[in-house]
Order: C-alpha cells, then structure tokens, then sequence
C-alpha cells in the first residue's frame, strides 16, 4: 500500500508540472509576423575611397628621418569617404544614411543594416550608393523587380556590387 500511494504521489506532482508546460509550449500562437507582410534586409559593410592623394616626400623632409627608419617614397593619408546608400521602393525613398568609416582616424570600413517589413507582392527595388565624395551622384546602382512572398525573409548585400538572396 505504501507503494501505491508514493507512485501516485509521484504521478500527481509530475501531472502539475508537465500538464502547464505541455499547455505553454502550444498556446497562445506566436506570429513572427502578419501572413501579407515580407522582410527585405538591407546589409552593407565596404570600404569607402581613401580621401585625398599620396605626397611624394623630397628634399629635406626625407633626408630628416633617421636612417634606422625605412625611407617610404611617399605618405597617403588614411581617411576614407562616407557610405551614402539610398534606397528606393516603387518610385519611394524608404532610406537615405550617410554612414560614418569607423576607425580613430575614419580609415575603417563602414557598416550599415536595416530591416524593413514592406507588403507581399511585387515591387521595383532600387538600391543606390557613393563610396567616394570626389564623385557626385551614385557610383554603385542596382536596380530590379522583386516578388515578394508573404513571411519571405529577403537579403540586399553588398560585396563587389548589390546582389539579392
């Protein structure tokens, strides 16, 4: 009897803990997100252009330097130019960032990522980008008609030129 009584006591507490874990782990349903919504990512990291030209060193300056120094022919600077990315969907601008090089001297690469939950269907995507303040305008575009299911998770990168998984 006393058995009986300890296997029941054993089921009884087990019942209290798995009914209510068995309960959450099914209700209430989650949505990660509504079923005619999409996600298009957008992730650039690159390199703008170095700002400014390589100096020749002559005359006295080079001949100032120590001769345990190796004599470098010239000095470039290390300042890179600022990411400006747009991005443009069906004839609206829905970004548009200057984004910073990162480094103590602006000579890193510059980094950006953005999410955006746009409706299901087909749209005209159009991602434009400067990578050097010489240059007005854009010097890298890409443009293209997307379809986008509902709950697809679609990525705009960036390496060499935009491309879209």
């Amino acid at each position: 009897m006393n058995k009986l009584v300890r296997y029941s006591a054993q089921a009884v507490f087990y019942a209290l803990f798995f009914v209510p874990l068995a309960y959450v782990s099914h209700q209430p349903n989650y949505r990660y997100m509504e079923d005619d919504i999409a996600v298009l990512k957008v992730a650039v990291r690159h390199a703008g252009e170095i700002i400014g030209e390589c100096k020749s060193i002559v005359g006295e300056s080079h001949g100032m330097r120590p001769s345990s120094m190796v004599q470098a022919v010239e000095v470039c600077p290390r300042e890179r130019s600022p990411l400006e990315l747009e991005l443009i969907l069906d004839g609206e601008t829905l970004y548009r960032a200057q984004v910073a090089p990162s480094g103590l001297h602006n000579d890193g690469i510059s980094s950006m990522y953005q999410r955006f939950e746009l409706p299901a269907g087909p749209h005209h995507l159009q991602i434009r980008m400067n990578d050097d303040i010489k240059v007005d305008g854009f010097n890298w575009q890409f443009e293209q008609d997307i379809n986008l299911q509902p709950a697809q998770v679609m990525v705009a990168s960036f390496k060499e030129g935009f491309r879209i998984q």
